[in-house]
Parts: C-alpha cells; sequence; structure tokens
C-alpha cells in the first residue's frame, strides 16, 4: 500500500454513501461537520440521481465526477440511474452502485491510508460490503449509521422469495459482525440488531436531526405556487412504496365530499404517478393536490402554509422500528403531526404530545380522525406544535447528535484498541 497519506492522523475519515450534496441527506451533515471539527473527509458516493431516478444537472458519466464541496473531497462512481423505478432499474441501480463503489473503494485504499470508515447506509444496504474490504485492507475500525433495516426493506418493497431473503440476511449480518458502532436513527433497531447476534454495546444512538434549511426564513410567501383554501393536511418528501399511499388515498377518497379539506402533497417518487392516477380516477382535484419537487429551502415556508403535517408509513418489521427524518423536521417547524403508520414514529408523537395518530392501515379511525382534528381549535393545533419543538430541542438537536456521534467516535482513539 503507498503511503500516500495527508491531514492530521487519527482524524483521516473514509465516507462510504450512495447519497451525498446536492441529495439531502443527514450524511452530509456529518461530513461537513468532521471537515470543521479538522478531520480530513473523503467521500465515495455514487452521481446524484435520487429521488427523480435521473443524473442532476450539471452532473453525469463525465462531468463533475470529482470535487470538493464544503471542503470533503468528493468521488462519485459511476451508476445506471433508478429511473422510473420500475423492478429492472432499481436492480440494475443497486448492482451498479455496489459494483463500482467497491472497484473505486479498493483502488483508493491501496493508494492512501484512513483512520476510519464511516457509512451512512440507505437502501441498498450493500454500501457496507466496500467497507469491509476496506476495513480489512487497512485494520481500521467501522462506524456504521443504520437508516435502512435490510432484509425487512425488501420484504416491503415486494421482495419476497424466502431464498433472496436469507442471502441478504446473511450478508447483513456480516457485515454487522465487522462494524466497530452500529449507530441507530430509533430505538426499537436495536432488538433487530440483537437477533442478529450483535452486541449492545456496540450499538449507539444517533437519530437523525432537522437540517439548517429547515428554520430558513430566505423563501418568501409570494415565491410559493398558490395552495387551496381551507383545512390544509400536508405532506412533504418522498411519494414512495414505503409512504403508504394507497391507505392514505383511501382516506382521503372518503373524505373528497368535505371540502374543507385539503390535502397537499410536495414531493417527488415512485409512486407519485400512481397518486395522480388515482386522484383523476376518483375526481379528487378539488381536495388531493401535488406539487413538483422544492428545494429544502422552500420546507419552511410550506410548512407555515399548513394546518397539520402527514406522516405515513406502511405496515411491515422494518418500518414500524424506524424514525423517518421527516418527523424532526415537522417538529423543528413546530408544526402538529398527523401519524398513520405502526410502531416507533406513532409512539414518539404521543410522548412528545405533538400530535394524533392511526394505526397504518386504520382507514376507518384515519377518516374519523382527520374529521374531527379538522374542526379543533387553532390554538390546540398550535400546543401540539410547540410541544414538538421542545421534544425537538431535547433529543434531537443537532449539535447534540453531533457531540454524541464525535464523542463516540474520540473515545476509541482515545482509547487506541484496535477491532
Amino acid at each position: 500500500m503507498s503511503s500516500e497519506s495527508s491531514g492530521v492522523k487519527g482524524k483521516r475519515c473514509l465516507l462510504l454513501t450512495n447519497y451525498f450534496y446536492p441529495e439531502t441527506f443527514r450524511g452530509n451533515d456529518v461530513a461537513f461537520e468532521m471537515v470543521k471539527r479538522g478531520y480530513e473527509v473523503t467521500v465515495i458516493t455514487c452521481i446524484p440521481n435520487y429521488p427523480q431516478g435521473r443524473f442532476y444537472d450539471g452532473y453525469g458519466m463525465w462531468r463533475r465526477r470529482r470535487e470538493v464541496v464544503n471542503g470533503v473531497n468528493v468521488i462519485r462512481v459511476p451508476v445506471i440511474p433508478r429511473g422510473n423505478g420500475r423492478a429492472i432499474r432499481m436492480v440494475l441501480n443497486y448492482v451498479s452502485s455496489l459494483f463500482f463503489t467497491f472497484i473505486y473503494t479498493l483502488s483508493i485504499v491501496l493508494r492512501k491510508k484512513f483512520d476510519f470508515i464511516f457509512v451512512q447506509e440507505l437502501s441498498p444496504a450493500f454500501i457496507g460490503i466496500p467497507a469491509v474490504l476496506a476495513k480489512k485492507i487497512q485494520h481500521i475500525p467501522i462506524y456504521f449509521w443504520l437508516l435502512d433495516v435490510w432484509p425487512e426493506s425488501l420484504a416491503a418493497g415486494g421482495i419476497t422469495n424466502k431464498y433472496i431473503i436469507g442471502i441478504v440476511d446473511k450478508i447483513m449480518r456480516r457485515i454487522y459482525r465487522n462494524c466497530h458502532k452500529i449507530f441507530i436513527a430509533a430505538p426499537g433497531v436495536r432488538s433487530l440488531l440483537q437477533q442478529r447476534g450483535v452486541r449492545n454495546d456496540c450499538i449507539e444512538d444517533l437519530p437523525n436531526w432537522g437540517e439548517d434549511a429547515l428554520q430558513g426564513d430566505e423563501v418568501s410567501e409570494d415565491q410559493l405556487p398558490p395552495l387551496p383554501d381551507g383545512f390544509r393536511i400536508m405532506f412533504a418528501g418522498n411519494l414512495g412504496e414505503a409512504q403508504n399511499l394507497e391507505n392514505v388515498m383511501r382516506v382521503a377518497e372518503r373524505l373528497k365530499d368535505d371540502k374543507r379539506i385539503q390535502w397537499i402533497f410536495i414531493g417527488d417518487g415512485r409512486k407519485k404517478k400512481w397518486v395522480q392516477q388515482f386522484v383523476q380516477s376518483r375526481e379528487m382535484e378539488d381536495t388531493v393536490h401535488l406539487y413538483k419537487r422544492y428545494p429544502i429551502e422552500y420546507m419552511s415556508a410550506f410548512f407555515k402554509k399548513a394546518d397539520i403535517m402527514l406522516l405515513s408509513l406502511c405496515n411491515n418489521n422494518a418500518f414500524n422500528v424506524t424514525l423517518p427524518a421527516k418527523l424532526q423536521a415537522y417538529m423543528l417547524n413546530a408544526k402538529p403531526v398527523l401519524v398513520m403508520a405502526n410502531g416507533e414514529a406513532q409512539s414518539v408523537v404521543r410522548e412528545a404530545r405533538c400530535g394524533y395518530g392511526a394505526n397504518a392501515d386504520s382507514i376507518d379511525k384515519m377518516v374519523r380522525l382527520v374529521l374531527s382534528i379538522s374542526r379543533v381549535p387553532k390554538q390546540e393545533l398550535e400546543q401540539k406544535g410547540r410541544n414538538g419543538y421542545h421534544y425537538y430541542q431535547r433529543h434531537f438537536r443537532r449539535d447534540k447528535c453531533m457531540n454524541d456521534l464525535f464523542g463516540t467516535i474520540e473515545n476509541y482513539k482515545k482509547k487506541g484498541a484496535k477491532k
């Protein structure tokens, strides 16, 4: 291995993730914070194409494959874009991202010395495989931020073949065994990891947090598209298979004759076309409104126009133990939350006293709940929003999460231990 190296010894990080800026995931914050704290960070990631399924403007197979973003050295590997999200395109996307990330990781760890590896794990979870390769070559620890639980998430996406699920489960167990620490975004994930043989002392909490841009006032009201009058239930984010949109639409259909209740969806994703077709076929255009994906800087302005924010997830073992990042975004903006999901999300909203909830498949209850909420005094909704904001400050504040993360990394360095 070449002795090529720079930066402060002990602070040279190889960060592996399938998604990085300009894609909006919390791994961006981790990388940028590392630079602020004196770390040298090299990111290996894919050409940005999430969630719209095509390369972002200015990026491509021969464009901006290497760049420096806020002091972070970014290497973008070739990848087949997700496209329209159909199965064959997703498989090609997953396979190409794994193959090229593996090749590029091998190339760089043979030339450059690192002190540790940080993995932001989102689907596809196989991003952990090149991390294990880097660990074996350089004998350095892996810090693995588990944000999408496989193989449970595969089953939620319709892959139920026991042979495939079994293979993926074995791969994930092997990845976990090679991690020095596994960070989890919700407490419920701990039991799933323990069932896979992960020791409790290898698991640390690292929840999502709201991004700084979510609190900005750069976007004025007149920069937003016209929104319908009425009681506004707003969903912001990815419109995918996980978001339980079929049941949400059934609720909206049951309430379509009540023109006071307006459903607003802001974002993009694999399921958006289905939602559009459903709305048109049921003649729901008066009460269900879909808007394009807007930059994150617009979200605070949109949130201010909503009466309550919607968080929905399918009933699945993986989703029931996860805590979607949009919940923290809603809380940070002091908005009340309407949950149509099981497990962790509903538990946190109940504990924080910041909203209302029904189970993922409880369509009748959700219909009654929406009707009831649409008539509650505005002051009650505002109080729920304030409750959520205070809960966020106690549990999900960005600086708290960062200090916890870097405390764990620094503690390992001080001990001088080797995994």
